[in-house]
Formats: C-alpha cells, structure tokens, sequence
C-alpha cells in the first residue's frame, strides 16, 4: 500500500521557516515564504506539518541507501565488492570501524534526527496553540500531534542510544538556545523520548484508512516505548507494553519475504515502517542522492536493492561467515540448515539456487561464487533494478522483534522464566518451519538460544550491531570476526558514535567532547 507515500510528497511542498536553531542543519529554505503565522492553522494545515515529519527520513542519504549499509558492515552482514571499495569510502571507514565525526554518514544521521525534531517540534506547537484557539478537539489535530511526539520519540531514541548526551531541543521557539548544550547524562535523552512515545500513545489512533496506512499508530508507540524500557533494562516495564500488543500476527511463512518486497508491505506483522515508492515516468531514480525537497522530480525511491544487487551496482555480498550461521545442530545434535537460508540469501551452498521465479524471462539458476542478499531484493520479480526503480519500505519494528524482545524480558527480569522465554522464541521459530525447542534449558543457554533466532531472524534489519552494543559484548563478538577480514581489533569508544564536527564547530555551548568523540 503505497497512497501515504503520496501524501508525504504534498506534504513537503509545505514550508518550514527555522526560527529555532542557528546553524544550517536544521535550515530549510522556503520558496514560497510562507512562515508560521500564515500558514499552518487550520486542522489540514497541520496535517501537512506531521506529513513533512516523514519527509525528514528522505534526508541526507540515510534511510534508503546509507541507513541499511552503516549498520549491515558494522555487523558483518555485508561485505564490500570493488565498486563499494571505490566509491564508498565513508561505509568502508563503518567496515573498518575507522569513522570519525567527519563522516558524512555520522552528521547526515544527526542532521536527520535534529530535522525530524524540529518539524515535530513545529506540529506540536501549531497543533496545541490551535486547540487551544479553537477550544476544538479536533481529531485530525491530535492525531497529528501524535504523529509528532511519535517521530520525536523516535530521533531521541537514536540520539541517546548512539551518542548518548546530545543537545535538547524540546519546544519550536528555541530563542536562547541556538546553542544548546549536552544533557548532563543519557538517561535525560531517554526520558524525553519515553514521555513522548507515551503522548503518542494517548493521541494516535489504532490504525488508519487506505489512504493513509503507513503512518505511526498507537501500536507503533506502544512497540517502541517497550523497546526503550528494553533498551534501558527496564524489563518489567518493556513486558507490560509488548503485552498490550496482541492485535498484531505473524505472517506464514510464504508470506514472509514479502514483507521485504514491495507489494505486501504494511500487513499484519509490520509495526512500523518508512514509505518508499517509485512512480514510473516521475521518479528521480537517484533522487536520493540529494534532499528530496524543492527538486522537481520526486525522489522516493529505495536505493538498498539497487546497491545489493549482483547485477545493478554491485556494491555488496552477503558474508560468508554469515552463511555459517545458518548451519547448527538441532536438539538431537544432528547437522541442520535452518529455513530461513533461503530465504535470506542466494547462493553460500544451503541459499536459494535459483532467482527470477516470478520474472516474465523464466527462473534462473544463481551460479555465482560469492553469496548474495535475497531478503529485501526484488530478484523474484525482475532482474534488475533499473537504476534504484525499488519501492521497497524499509521496516523499523515487525511482530517477530516484539515476541523475542519478550522472550528477552523473560530471561532478564527479576524472575527468569525459562520456559515462557522459549514459547516466544518457538512461535518465530514454527512460523518460519524450523523445528521447536522442547529439551529443559538454564537461563544462560535459553539466551543463547536467543541471541541466534535474533541473528537469523532479522539478518540485514539493522538489529545485529544494536544487540550485540547493548548486551555489552560488540567487542568480544566482532573482534574475531573482524581479524578474518584484515581489521584491527574494535576500539572500545566505537560503541558510542562520535559528535559531528560539524556540530561542535557550530554549536558553542555543547560542551566537553572527550578526545574529539563523545
């Protein structure tokens, strides 16, 4: 369903005049100069204000092309190809782990979540000074105010996970605080976040009409303020969120790789994710490559597909250490190749052998020596991409990561639960035909257990990097791993991200950055 990916593009038409921040990250300039007293103050006015919240995730190169490649190379689950060697030298520093703030991948992350935030920002202050005006309950305002606190809580959530004490930013009006400062500690990031996805919570509606599925719901805040309780081992608190989530489902198992694809996208499992489309004869096909607004062609397209394709720009290869994991023994201690291989990656010996089954040309064997990405292409449907012609949506939160993120508060709370942490484990596991876990285990084993449905499960999600910083084992894990690819062993200030340079160049009051880093 593709109709809200529509409504972003009106949406961005809509101005935004930067009265809160001093330096050029958050600045947007406005063509038609509307500003925030002529504009923005009708019911359907502000809805264009939370419409261009989404709009931010189409900034700076991230979401569809760098977002997937930064953290797919900081967990080994891609390998760079000589085109990637060549012309992306600042994902190979990610490969490397030899990024600084000067990467521009690390200050279009932060120049992304700080424009998110201040288009919240505007929403929230448009939204509330029109109810107040009004003495109005007016659904669509509220809702579009969620959307916004949703979105915020969501930026902050980045902020404080990967750099942890950043600049707030809290209200539009930020005279007086061009220069912010950082919070003293990461928990005051947390906070904000975790206030915001519970004002989402209140204000979003369950779900939406056709016309506008894809965006935030009140799910969406529920799933995400029980991931930050997660986040923060809070496990408790995570548990009573995930456990309002009930009206969500598991995909069969024929119908999982269409999640990645792009005709079934928003179903029963998605929780959350970003919008891409591609309209034929009016796309900018490397739109992405620029901000996607004010150019008059749309530029909405997912480059992922292309840069992983074997045969369009060829940048990356799926690991062959990644291909072990696939292999394990099962409860008898037989060799066994779990379902999920193929239908994650071609080639490696126990993938997919054969692409394009869905293609007007007929199937293809995939003959190949190196493996390659199949979850998230589109090589069932067409042989290439045409040059990023890819609407695939890029997912932040499925079902599947909510029942194991239970799994993981039932080992982690004050009273371990082996056996209710295995159930959740086995309902991902029989949905996708892998064999059940039904011999007794200890906690530390059951984690185990579920360190590798996580890793299997969500290969090439983005998620690999996150668990293995938060369970405090990224150096230990990767090290190895890196030493096979030639990389020295990870310094440990890599599990935070480094300020941009370009924030402490134009920011004179963040404060203290430790060895020019965090």
């Amino acid at each position: 369903m593709k109709r809200f990916a529509n409504s972003i593009i009106i949406g961005v038409l809509i101005t935004i005049v930067v009265q809160s921040c001093s330096n050029s990250i958050l600045d947007y300039n406005d063509p038609n100069n509307y500003d925030t007293n002529s504009y923005f103050n009708t019911p359907s006015q502000i809805r264009e204000a939370s419409t261009a919240i989404y709009s931010g995730l189409f900034f700076d190169r991230m979401m569809g092309w760098r977002w997937p490649e930064m953290f797919d190379v900081l967990a080994n689950e891609a390998n760079a190809q000589p085109p990637a060697r060549t012309n992306e030298a600042n994902i190979i520093a990610f490969l490397q782990y030899q990024f600084n703030g000067n990467n521009d991948c690390i200050s279009g992350y932060w120049k992304m979540l700080y424009r998110i935030i201040l288009r919240a920002n505007l929403t929230i202050y448009k939204g509330n000074e029109y109810l107040e005006k009004h003495q109005d309950d007016n659904a669509m305002v509220k809702e579009s105010i969620g959307e916004a606190y949703f979105l915020r809580g969501w930026a902050y959530t980045q902020l404080a996970f990967y750099w942890g004490r950043v600049p707030l930013r809290t209200s539009y009006d930020q005279t007086g605080n061009e220069d912010a400062k950082r919070t003293d500690t990461e928990e005051e990031v947390w906070a904000v976040a975790e206030a915001d996805f519970k004002q989402a919570q209140n204000l979003l509606p369950p779900s939406w009409d056709d016309n506008n599925r894809g965006r935030a719901t009140s799910g969406a805040a529920t799933g995400f303020l029980g991931k930050l309780y997660l986040y923060t081992k809070k496990y408790e608190e995570a548990e009573a969120e995930f456990s309002k989530m009930n009206n969500y489902a598991l995909v069969p198992a024929d119908k999982w790789s269409g999640m990645f694809g792009e005709t079934e996208e928003n179903g029963p499992e998605s929780i959350f994710e970003i919008q891409f489309q591609f309209w034929k004869g009016v796309s900018n096909t490397t739109g992405t490559f620029n901000n996607p607004e004010g150019n008059p062609l749309y530029g909405r397209e997912n480059c992922h597909q292309q840069l992983y394709g074997w045969n369009d720009w060829n940048n990356w290869y799926f690991p062959e250490r990644r291909v072990i994991d696939f292999r394990y023994n099962d409860e008898s201690d037989a060799a066994y190749v779990d379902p999920r291989a193929k239908l994650t990656f071609y080639g490696g010996g126990i993938g997919d052998d054969v692409w394009c089954e869905n293609c007007t040309s007929g199937p293809k064997p995939f003959t190949l020596a190196d493996a390659y990405y199949r979850k998230y292409l589109n090589k069932e449907f067409k042989e290439t991409e045409n040059t990023a012609e890819s609407s695939n949506n890029l997912i932040l939160m499925r079902y599947a990561d909510v029942l194991l993120m239970r799994a993981e508060c039932a080992l982690k709370g004050a009273a371990p639960n082996v056996q209710k942490a295995i159930a959740f484990i086995n309902e991902v596991r029989i949905r996708i035909g892998a064999f059940p876990y039904e011999k007794n285990y200890t906690v530390d084993q059951a984690f185990e257990l579920l360190k590798r449905e996580r890793q299997l499960e969500f290969m090439g999600e983005a998620q690999r990097f996150n668990d293995l910083k938060r369970w405090g084992i990224l150096k230990e894990t990767m090290d190895p791993e890196m030493a096979a690819l030639g990389v020295s062993p990870i310094d440990p200030k890599y599990y935070y991200f480094p300020i941009p340079q370009v924030e402490i160049d134009n920011n004179f009051k963040l404060g203290t950055v430790d060895n020019d880093w965090n």
